[in-house]
């Protein structure tokens, strides 16, 4: 891309549509039936332009429309915005100038890692700053540096490794979370079968904070969403009169108070066995008792995946003693822990649902995957099978039917009317 000889107008805040909107269509586009033509758009990786210069944007899109969806913008807020706002369709790459009046590129980049870690980015200044490069590598882990003017070719090969490496990144995490997230699932699933009324806390505080995680728009739910189950996988060293102390969080003598305070360095011990959970591991840690005196906050530098769960773990714990859901929330509040926007979020999501909603009893056969227990589910002999809040699924299903079929199920069945 050649340098501009003239003297440059001063930037003007603009936002271009991505090139796909104006470009002229590809001979494959142009063969292709609606439906290909669509697929063929929505196969682009998209490429996101930022530069306080306009001619510049325009540069970049003339050479890199081709082969990508091209979105510029000279405002750093507005690029973040888009990388934030989109997760279905998500930005591959980022290129950002270092030198722009509202904020450096290397603090727009550090930002965005955080904001879309997937997303590749690189960095194209005007000016050979040493200082400025280096800050960018270690701040912003940029991954390629390139001087103005740069060369059409070398543009398009760096594009092209950087898109390839987001598309690498992007795929290795999605399976590595669907990996551990499929073993731990029927890892609790199956103890909570061998002990229910152990493990369906694990089950309803899982489901608490993937609801509050969803409220807020946490980026790497699932992580918070592990550490709440496999927070739980220390209980199973717990004696039978302890069990129910953990679902209230209250002990009743010293002794268990010890026993619940022991239980995230338990979980940890698990849980370092398992390679690549780091980020959970670090999130269990740093959880403390419910009930604990005085009411001290999260160690510091706790990650804001452990505050958020600390919170569910105090609400959950509020709300299973009988606390109504508006008090549990107001006994937060004035704990003066927990965000304004944590509290409002477990508000609106909380759990268990509100009393107003409906239960209905059905038959074993109607039963279904996906249903809500609103009652436990005991055997024959009063032996709990399943537990309230508990989310039906095939095992849970199978178990079921095999105590029906035998005789040994008895008792209504009752579930949350959706």
């Amino acid at each position: 891309m050649a340098a501009a000889t003239s003297t440059p107008v001063p930037p003007t805040p603009i936002t271009t549509l991505p090139s796909s909107t104006s470009r002229p269509e590809t001979a494959d586009e142009a063969r292709a039936t609606p439906q290909r033509r669509e697929a063929l758009m929505s196969a682009r990786q998209r490429i996101l332009c930022l530069d306080d210069a306009p001619y510049v944007l325009d540069g970049l899109r003339r050479h890199l429309h081709v082969d990508y969806n091209v979105v510029t913008t000279t405002q750093p807020h507005e690029a973040l915005d888009l990388l934030a706002a989109d997760k279905g369709d998500p930005i591959a790459v980022i290129i950002t100038d270092i030198r722009m009046p509202q904020m450096t590129g290397v603090d727009v980049l550090k930002r965005a890692r955080r904001i879309s870690p997937d997303t590749t980015r690189v960095l194209l200044t005007g000016v050979a700053d040493m200082r400025s490069a280096i800050a960018a590598i270690n701040q912003g882990h940029v991954f390629r540096f390139m001087l103005k003017p740069c060369p059409p070719e070398d543009l398009k090969a760096t594009i092209a490794a950087a898109a390839t490496q987001s598309r690498l990144v992007r795929a290795e995490r999605e399976l590595l979370e669907a990996t551990l997230k499929g073993c731990v699932d029927a890892l609790v699933e199956t103890l909570a079968m061998a002990q229910p009324a152990l493990f369906s806390r694990a089950s309803r505080l899982r489901r608490l904070v993937q609801r509050v995680c969803q409220q807020l728009g946490v980026v790497d739910s699932w992580q918070i969403e592990m550490a709440a189950q496999m927070g739980e996988i220390g209980a199973i060293t717990l004696p039978p009169s302890a069990i129910a102390v953990l679902e209230g969080g209250t002990p009743n003598s010293p002794a268990e108070a010890d026993m619940l305070a022991s239980l995230p360095k338990l979980a940890d011990d698990v849980l370092a066995r398992i390679p690549c959970l780091d980020a959970v591991r670090e999130i269990v840690r740093h959880q403390l008792p419910t009930d604990r005196n005085p009411m001290v906050p999260l160690r510091p530098h706790a990650p804001s995946g452990a505050w958020l769960l600390q919170a569910v773990r105090e609400y959950d714990a509020l709300v299973w003693r009988g606390m109504p859901r508006d008090v549990a929330i107001a006994a937060l509040s004035s704990r003066k822990i927990h965000s304004r926007d944590l509290l409002i979020a477990l508000a609106v999501v909380g759990w268990p649902r509100l009393s107003n909603d409906t239960v209905r009893e059905v038959d074993l056969d109607e039963l279904a995957l996906g249903d809500e227990l609103a009652g436990d589910v005991y055997s024959a002999k009063g032996m709990l099978l399943v537990t309230r809040g508990q989310v039906i699924t095939d095992r849970l299903l199978i178990r079921l039917r095999n105590y029906e079929v035998t005789g040994d199920r008895e008792g209504p069945v009752f579930v949350v009317d959706a």
